[in-house]
């Protein structure tokens, strides 16, 4: 099994401007698998589903984070935005109306919702809806992970993914948190701040 690997900011190894832990060959090694013939025919039966179940819907307990997240785009559509493909993946995004649902993959749980506004070029997060068990000690993590779905899913990028700050400091719990949460998509994981914009260094000169 690939080994999660610790590389600080300043690693040339490392292409992020925070410390953490390298977990995408572990993510990628691993393979998700379930005994639950049940749980495997849901997953395969859900692949079909646009989400529609879902409109109007909120996480069980949720809780209001009043909260602006801005990204390029503008041009919404009803329906599917990301489709997990493999048990690998662990979410669905769906997008009806001016909300975005986020739902696990293998139950169709909602974990998160997200209200938001457009413009010609842009897409705003304004409030995201949580379960309160999702926001214990501050809303942060909760706001970090919509935001994350949003880059990585949505638009592809390849960024960080945040860790709560509880978790044990183990490459080993790490990876495996990393999967459960994110699936085979993420590539490392810190307890750094996510949000921020300057996220990637700079690429070097070819000149």
């Amino acid at each position: 099994m690939s080994e999660v690997r610790w590389l600080g900011k300043d690693d040339p190894r490392n292409p992020f401007t925070v410390d953490g832990y390298d977990c995408l060959a572990f993510v990628r090694a691993m393979r998700a698998t379930t005994n639950d013939k049940d749980v495997a025919d849901k997953f395969v039966a859900l692949r079909k589903s646009v989400g529609a179940n879902h409109v109007g819907q909120m996480p069980e307990g949720a809780t209001a984070i009043e909260h602006r997240l801005v990204y390029p785009g503008g041009g919404t559509a009803d329906g599917v935005l990301f489709k997990a493909q493999r048990m690998e993946q662990k979410w669905d995004i769906y997008l009806y109306g001016s909300r975005l649902y986020f739902c696990r993959s293998w139950t169709d749980a909602l974990v998160f919702c997200a209200d938001f506004s457009t413009t010609a070029n842009t897409l705003a997060i304004e409030t995201i809806w949580a379960p309160v068990e999702a926001i214990d000690g501050g809303p942060g993590l909760a706001v970090r992970q919509v935001d994350y779905l949003i880059k990585n899913h949505l638009l592809r990028r390849a960024v960080p993914h945040p860790l709560p700050e509880g978790l044990e400091k183990d490459p080993g719990t790490i990876g495996l948190y990393s999967f459960s949460q994110y699936g085979s998509l993420c590539c490392f994981g810190t307890y750094a701040d996510t949000l921020r914009g300057d996220l990637h260094k700079p690429r070097p000169s070819s000149g």
